[in-house]
């Protein structure tokens, strides 16, 4: 069978500036062309049009994708198997973050109680314990404990609230980066951000200096900054260590 660009287009489900795309890099180029010069897709495009999508279902890249297409020894009936693995993990993995949407929902309408992991699910149990057994590491179990148990308490309101607040302070900061980590206004973020703290446990000043280090050293930390700015971190660290120093004097 014959397909047009816009059958194949609509067949698949992609949108046809994608196909013209895919023809454009070399990635799935039209078998034929009509009287009229038009793209024209059989078969064996088709099928390789499934692989593409399969292969981008799971997160592989065009060029990627190009190049184990191309390669002598593909093959398609052992490569669907492989597909058919592969989805079969990502679509349980969905089916479980769907589950912890469902609960974290019936949480926030106070239909159901939730546990700290449930906050977790969703992300593998390597993950977790990364997080958590840096936090314990660092700032000892009672932290973590004490923590995650009031994070459990809080509610809903009240932790919009605080996922509302630390935003701003962080937006305070990338906003007068350019006046200096000893200016008043990024003094007072700090100031700030150490109340904040207190939500969820005790941080004296050698803690602060540690945790603000930890934002900007630690990978799964820093990343959580990056929509902000790249440097943030690491100018923040700056601004809490002097934040501490000057507490020193002061004492």
């Amino acid at each position: 069978m014959v397909y047009t660009v816009n059958q194949l287009a609509k067949l698949a489900g992609v949108s046809v500036r994608t196909l013209h795309y895919y023809n454009d890099i070399g990635l799935l180029n039209p078998e034929f062309r009509g009287p009229n010069g038009y793209r024209q897709y059989g078969e064996k495009t088709a099928v390789r049009l499934q692989q593409i999508m399969f292969f981008r279902e799971l997160d592989f890249s065009l060029d990627e994708i190009r190049r184990i297409l191309e390669q002598p020894d593909f093959d398609v009936l052992e490569a669907l198997v492989a597909h058919k693995i592969l989805l079969a993990k990502k679509e349980e993995r969905i089916r479980t973050l769907l589950k912890t949407v469902d609960k974290t929902i019936s949480k926030l309408k106070g239909e159901t109680s939730m546990e700290i992991k449930d906050y977790y699910q969703g992300f593998s149990d390597e993950q977790i314990e990364k997080y958590r057994s840096e936090v314990r590491r660092r700032w000892g179990d009672k932290t973590l404990r004490e923590s995650e148990e009031r994070v459990t308490k809080m509610g809903k309101e009240g932790f919009k609230v605080l996922q509302a607040e630390f935003s701003q302070i962080f937006e305070m900061v990338n906003n007068n980066m350019s006046k200096g980590i000893e200016s008043e206004v990024i003094q007072e973020q700090v100031a700030r951000w150490q109340r904040w703290l207190e939500n969820f446990s005790h941080y004296p000043n050698e803690a602060l200096v540690g945790l603000s280090g930890e934002y900007d050293q630690n990978p799964e930390f820093k990343k959580n900054f990056t929509a902000w700015n790249k440097e943030i971190t690491g100018f923040f660290a700056q601004a809490v260590e002097y934040y501490c120093g000057r507490a020193k004097e002061i004492r």
